[in-house]
């Protein structure tokens, strides 16, 4: 744990109970134990100090702060949307590589009985953060289908079973992963630039958008 995610760090007075002092407890912490915080929006490390523990809450006292941003890419990724458990568990990898924004597409293969719960999704990419030190979490957004996300954006390059292989990734391209399946003949007509993985295999979805994050960003 690289530090506490709070949305109120950078107060002079933290009080912390409920959810919130349940973690803090779990870590049999002791009056005038130091903690680190961050809000996961300003960049900076809030230090703050136990005091006045009581059973079911406590107070903090902010002893400093230090900007300290970690390094953010200018990746996006687009992938089409799958099992959203799948997602769950892809998200944070993502995340901890750098990923800049996630991109959600309907496409025409997505299963459409799947829930996007964004507030799991916010709840997941939070304890991503508190473990890997990130300063600011990726950001997700959603598209109602591949038409209005090929609209939207001219830098995207559709990841795909036919095209050619790609030896020079770049940060300033959208590298775009279909779901189980892959795309349909129209929305492949959607994208002028196609590629192919180096991989004598089929890859799923989300090994395919983790291979593509990794070779850019590790």
């Amino acid at each position: 744990m690289q530090f506490l995610y709070n949305e109120f760090a950078g107060l002079q007075i933290l009080n912390l109970k409920d959810r919130d002092f349940a973690h803090i407890k779990a870590l049999r912490i002791k009056t005038e134990k130091t903690l680190k915080f961050r809000n996961l929006k300003d960049d900076y490390l809030y230090e703050y100090e136990v005091c006045n523990l009581k059973k079911h809450s406590c107070d903090l006292i902010l002893k400093k702060s230090k900007f300290s941003q970690t390094k953010q890419s200018k990746l996006e990724l687009a992938i089409g949307i799958i099992d959203t458990k799948i997602l769950e568990k892809t998200i944070p990898f993502l995340n901890e590589f750098g990923v800049k924004r996630l991109h959600l597409v309907w496409t025409k293969f997505s299963q459409r009985n799947f829930r996007i719960d964004f507030k799991r999704f916010e709840k997941i990419l939070i304890s991503s953060c508190e473990q890997c030190g990130r300063s600011a979490k990726m950001d997700i957004e959603i598209h109602k289908d591949t038409k209005e996300f090929g609209a939207k954006f001219d830098n995207v390059v559709m990841v795909d079973f036919v095209g050619k292989k790609c030896e020079n990734f770049s940060e300033d391209k959208i590298y775009f992963i279909g779901a189980e399946g892959g795309f349909s003949d129209d929305e492949r007509e959607i994208f002028s630039e196609k590629i192919v993985l180096n991989s004598p295999n089929i890859l799923r979805s989300q090994s395919a958008i983790l291979a593509v994050a990794s070779k850019i960003l590790l």
